[in-house]
């Protein structure tokens, strides 16, 4: 026998390459098929039989006499082969990548196959990471996709991407030439809002652009990406981790765990809309990237972070409640997010960097939870480390944000849990009989200025008006619950404070509960 692994790699780049959104949705269904689509047909072609439901790991006919091929995994991206000879599984592999370079240019698609083993005697979990170390080195010494789109002879310009057009496009309200890469992506991008349009159901009516989202009302746009917690770890020891038994146990639980990641994501993601407010009868809301323990997603900005947290939450109870998962991971899965807030009209890729740059601070925290999150109110550079470094006071000692949140319920430490920022919020927005501020604007806005004088300047002004508005809510903003009087805490790192992370997230905090 043989493994054959195929898989696509610089999906982010393929993806968030160009600020239109309907390029990035073609983009991303286009790396969904690779996995899926292509590889089950290169996989027929090839005399192997087909499942008869993708989703469902118990319709996938195992190798025999008669089947040449059994299909471990298929999902978005990645296919992991299980086939009779070498030759079988290099001819998928050129079928598969064939058909790539036609349908989905610029995208890098690559597949090795393993050296011989009998699968009665060879252990299978060590000939699985041999074959993504191949994978590696084979993807180290082939060239990128840059080098199929030579510029000399000099070529028109794709309007979109920067890359030699192929064709002038007149298919939508701007034509322009575009590139081949754009055009596929183009292509695909209706069949990919038409899938994850399937996913939601009719509840939800869905927008096609980000622009239709500004026209929606929504002044903030918000990028969200969230990821899994310590995943990887569980693929690189999952014979340990699943207690599997032999070759035919490791194949069917990795399968069932794999797809099941998907279902659950899924499930999370749709329940999530639940906490977003509609506009005009649509749900502000477009989903980039959604399979595996991914989600990409552009939303209205004023709604994004209970969304994240609804998301996170539903993943966990999901991944919880989901006998293939379970089984393996009693607790479930965890999940970080990283979510940034822009004006509409930034760049969208430089708003995808800061998401991410967000997600691996949240990631801080794991295995817990956890959110970490920005209001860009400037253009001066989506630069989580500079953004951080000026919200330092003190000579570095005092950092001015509490971020990133714990959302694993009463867990982590207190001061930086979703639900006491929460708290602190409730109480910012409070408001009397008379509807009036039961913390009055100027106050808050005082006690704000002072943070970026140091920590004890911040402290004083707190003095003057602690005892006044305690129990109007301003106990709620002291950094330490037994603390007489300051907005500060002690961490290992920094002191920190919660006031500006909660006077900032108080103007965007419209979901619907």
């Amino acid at each position: 026998m043989n493994l054959v692994l195929i898989e696509t790699s610089g999906n982010q780049a393929f993806i968030f390459a160009t600020n239109k959104l309907r390029e990035n949705v073609g983009a991303s269904e286009l790396t969904a098929r690779v996995g899926t689509r292509f590889v089950l047909k290169a996989v027929q072609e090839a005399g192997g039989q087909l499942p008869s439901n993708p989703r469902d790991p118990a319709t996938y006919p195992q190798i025999s006499d008669q089947n040449l091929v059994e299909v471990i995994l298929a999902v978005s991206g990645k296919a992991l082969l299980l086939v009779r000879d070498a030759d079988l599984g290099r001819q998928i592999v050129r079928a598969v990548t064939l058909c790539a370079l036609k349908e989905a240019p610029g995208l890098e698609v690559r597949g090795v196959v393993s050296r011989d083993f009998d699968f009665e005697k060879d252990a299978l979990h060590p000939l699985v990471g041999e074959v993504h170390r191949e994978f590696e080195m084979v993807r180290s010494k082939l060239p990128g996709p840059v080098a199929r789109f030579q510029r000399l002879p000099i070529i028109a310009e794709c309007a979109s991407s920067g890359l030699p057009a192929s064709n002038y496009d007149v298919s939508g309200p701007e034509p322009a030439p575009r590139s081949a890469v754009i055009l596929a992506k183009r292509k695909a991008a209706q069949a990919g809002l038409d899938r994850i349009r399937g996913l939601v159901g009719e509840e939800h009516h869905l927008p096609r652009s980000t622009t239709e989202i500004e026209n929606l009302g929504c002044d903030w746009l918000a990028i969200v990406h969230a990821d899994g917690n310590g995943l990887g770890q569980v693929f690189l020891t999952f014979d340990q981790v699943a207690q599997t038994t032999n070759h035919r146990d490791y194949i069917t639980k990795l399968r069932a765990f794999s797809l099941a990641l998907d279902q659950c994501t899924e499930k999370a993601f749709c329940q999530s809309l639940a906490v977003l407010r509609d506009r005009q009868g649509i749900t502000p809301i477009v989903p980039l990237v959604l399979g595996g323990d991914d989600l990409t997603v552009v939303c209205d900005g004023r709604q994004a972070l209970q969304f994240t947290k609804k998301f996170i939450d539903g993943f966990e109870e999901e991944t919880r409640g989901h006998a293939a998962i379970n089984s393996i991971l009693k607790n479930g899965v965890t999940s970080c997010a990283g979510v940034a807030i822009v004006k509409p009209h930034f760049p969208f890729f430089a708003g995808y960097q800061l998401a991410e740059e967000l997600l691996k601070s949240a990631k801080a925290l794991k295995p817990l939870s956890a959110i970490d999150y920005h209001i860009l109110y400037d253009a001066s550079g989506p630069d989580l480390e500079r953004i951080r470094r000026e919200l330092t006071v003190d000579n570095g000692e005092t950092l001015l944000v509490g971020r990133p949140y714990v959302t694993t319920a009463e867990r982590g430490p207190i001061q930086r849990r979703w639900s006491d920022l929460v708290c602190r919020i409730t109480a910012v927005r409070a408001r009397d009989d008379e509807d009036r501020r039961r913390l009055p604007n100027s106050m808050l806005h005082d006690l704000r200025q002072g943070l970026f004088l140091g920590h004890q300047a911040a402290d004083a002004r707190l003095q003057l008006v602690v005892e006044r508005y305690r129990h109007h809510g301003l106990d709620r903003l002291l950094g330490d619950t037994s603390s007489e009087g300051s907005l500060f805490w002690q961490d290992s790192d920094f002191r920190r404070t919660a006031l500006l992370d909660t006077l900032d997230t108080a103007e965007f905090w419209e979901a619907r509960s």
